[in-house]
């Protein structure tokens, strides 16, 4: 896949640019999107999502991958997170620049989003990783490991409903105010969280989707 670039850009931007969308193609190749049904098929015969599908397909993934394979799938700090945005913003420009999709309009949306929250995410993630080694409770009895959304957000407390067990909302679940001044609600948080005698509190955090 060809990188959108610019003769005025820097080798070291071009270097991280390049970098995206290896990752952006290693994503396609694996959840083929809006093609599922087809990966069989055509990797039985030798093919390739890149290399059977056109660039009228490309921004079919926008949405998984910037919201579940970035936060989920990829190890890697802020600058990173925040150069999947600005690079996907920048190919679906260039994708309508030249005809290949029709409109872009929801792709740049997308991407203009996650170039703001993939970063935010990542800080809110080490800072609840330091609140939690300090304040993490030693005195529980019940404990819920999902996947949570943030439902409700207040300085320096968090709603949180889980995908599934548990009630239907937990919380105030204390957290930094700098946490909630960060993220967003219905941001996915992947965790444990416990019951104690003081109410809720977070006692593991592994990742957070915008």
């Amino acid at each position: 896949m060809a990188t959108p670039e610019s003769g005025r850009t820097s080798p070291k931007t071009v270097s991280k640019y390049r970098g995206i969308i290896e990752l952006f193609a290693s994503y396609l190749e694996r959840y083929w999107p809006g093609h599922d049904g087809d990966s069989n098929r055509v990797t039985k015969a030798g093919g390739t999502f890149c290399g059977t599908f056109g660039p009228e397909d490309i921004t079919a993934g926008y949405s998984e991958f910037l919201g579940y394979f970035m936060p989920r799938k990829v190890i890697a700090g802020k600058e990173t997170m925040k150069a999947a945005g600005t690079v996907l913003k920048k190919l679906a420009k260039w994708l309508a620049e030249k005809g290949y999709v029709k409109d872009a309009g929801d792709a740049l949306e997308q991407a203009g989003e996650a170039a703001k929250d993939l970063p935010a995410s990542q800080d809110v993630l080490d800072l609840l990783d330091a609140y939690i080694d300090e304040h993490a409770p030693d005195d529980y009895s019940q404990e819920i490991e999902d996947h949570f959304w943030i439902s409700r957000i207040e300085p320096g407390k968090l709603w949180l409903e889980p995908f599934t067990a548990g009630p239907a909302q937990i919380g105030p679940v204390p957290v930094p105010q700098r946490v909630t001044k960060l993220c967003r609600t219905r941001w996915d948080l992947g965790g444990v969280v416990a019951k104690t005698p003081r109410g809720w509190r977070l006692i593991e955090v592994w990742n957070l989707s915008p």
